[in-house]
């Protein structure tokens, strides 16, 4: 179809369809006439014989009317006879002599459009290419910036941490040295070994090292539909890794960390690799997103969370895919900094869950007008008693409760089938926990490859995960 690129309305580019159109159809209208037409040589023979009738009359008139010699008028006739074929030849080739230049004229219009809507078509590809290369250079820039920004967070942290552990009393470094074990004391979880009992100087020293040196890794665990069980969302999950490899969970590190500071650090590089990770998914399918664990100390820290919302600015584009999620007694402590936070991302279109509920009587409308859109809550609380838990309602009517103020219940740490029948029971909608997909670790090149459009979503998937 020729189109016209450069005007917006595309009026030239119809009336050069419309042209191309019109002679189509005098064309095929040609052909028709041309098919039902009897053949020239017939037709000129007519002609030329009705000529001759018309003349013979005229020679048997000039011979007995008028009394001319038979041979005078016989020559006369042929005369006539020859004068009316040139002036019929005459007038026929300057008929086909219009109709050619007419036709010819035709086409050197329609070539003419071709050629104009060619060159505007050369010059949109030009201008696509240019404005590509322009976004592809930003890109690259924006990435560039956020390499940066997290780099330079995470250096100026282990920087802070470490002066603030160097300049700690004599007395707490030696009572840290003790072998005695100590009140707050916190495990490592190490892998194939025993855990063995670290105090919080040296937790500290660790979640610094770990971060100085990048030894942080996203895990995402499936959040999927119930009953299909297909896989709706990922919950990015952030673990820490020793110097010897042992993996440090969220609930080792963080309360050691939301104290020392360090948990805007944890949260930045956890939404960076989040993004990275949405990209890839979204570019597969766009029936996917990723729930992302912000602590509620990032909502008070001054330097991390406007450029948190910076961040998220050049990212609007992912609203729908990437959920913010705190926990319920984060969401209990709320004050009014923090709220004014989720209300700049909430602002720019981006949603909320949440999770680690251990009560129900919630003011759903202030949930859904703070942006909250999803609450998770464990199986085993849906599935007992459920008069501890503050609910003024049944369990069969929990999920229609959540549905009319606009969110949606998603039942966690479902471990085996038969939890995963009776919340079925219960008509939730999504399901969690470890019988539908335990955490797996995200690996870097799955984060720094290109994607590749013509990849299978599900083979995507699978490869995103080790």
């Amino acid at each position: 179809m020729v189109n016209d690129f450069s005007n917006p309305d595309g009026k030239t580019g119809v009336k050069n369809l419309f042209t191309m159109r019109k002679s189509a159809d005098f064309k095929r209208f040609c052909a028709r006439k041309s098919a039902v037409a009897m053949p020239s040589w017939l037709n000129n023979g007519l002609i030329f014989a009705s000529y001759a009738v018309v003349i013979a009359a005229v020679t048997v008139v000039l011979h007995r009317a008028v009394g001319l010699e038979p041979s005078s008028a016989i020559l006369i006739g042929a005369v006539l006879l020859l004068f009316a074929g040139q002036a019929h030849a005459l007038v026929g080739r300057h008929s086909e002599r219009a109709l050619l230049e007419t036709e010819l004229r035709g086409l050197r219009s329609v070539t003419a459009a071709m050629s104009r809507d060619m060159e505007k078509l050369q010059e949109h590809v030009a201008e696509l290419e240019t404005s590509l290369d322009h976004q592809t250079a930003a890109r690259n820039e924006q990435l560039s910036s956020e390499v940066r920004l997290v780099e330079t967070l995470v250096k100026g942290l282990a920087e802070s941490v470490e002066a603030g552990v160097n300049t700690s009393s004599p007395a707490r470094r030696a009572a840290d040295r003790t072998s005695e074990p100590v009140l707050d004391q916190t495990r490592l979880p190490l892998e194939g070994d025993v855990a063995e009992p670290v105090t919080e100087g040296e937790m500290i020293e660790t979640i610094r090292a770990s971060l100085e040196e990048n030894r942080v890794d996203l895990y995402l665990q499936p959040i999927v539909t119930l009953p299909q069980r297909r896989t709706r969302f990922y919950e990015g999950l952030t673990r820490l890794r020793g110097s010897e490899g042992e993996i440090i969970m969220p609930g080792d590190y963080m309360r050691v960390a939301e104290p020392a500071g360090m948990m805007p650090v944890v949260d930045n590089l956890l939404l960076f690799r989040c993004v990275q990770v949405v990209r890839r998914l979204v570019a597969r399918s766009r029936d996917i997103g990723v729930f992302c664990n912000i602590s509620a100390h990032s909502l008070l820290d001054a330097e991390f969370f406007p450029q948190f919302v910076e961040f998220m600015e050049h990212n609007d584009d992912l609203t729908g895919h990437m959920y913010f999620e705190f926990s319920q007694a984060a969401y209990d402590g709320l004050g009014p900094i923090e709220k004014a936070s989720l209300e700049a991302l909430r602002a720019l279109g981006f949603r909320f869950s949440l999770d680690h509920v251990s009560r129900l009587d919630m003011n759903l409308s202030e949930l859904y007008d703070m942006g909250f859109r999803f609450v998770k809550v464990p199986a085993d609380m849906l599935l007992g008693d459920l008069r501890g838990t503050g609910s003024l309602v049944r369990a069969d009517d929990i999920k229609a409760l959540f549905e009319r103020n606009g969110i949606d219940l998603i039942a966690e740490r479902i471990e085996n089938e038969r939890a995963a029948v009776s919340v079925l029971d219960l008509n939730i909608g999504y399901g969690q926990g470890f019988l539908f997909g335990e955490p797996r670790a995200v690996r870097e090149d799955a984060l720094s490859a290109p994607s590749d459009p013509a990849a299978d979503p599900r083979e995507e998937l699978r490869q995103v995960r080790i």
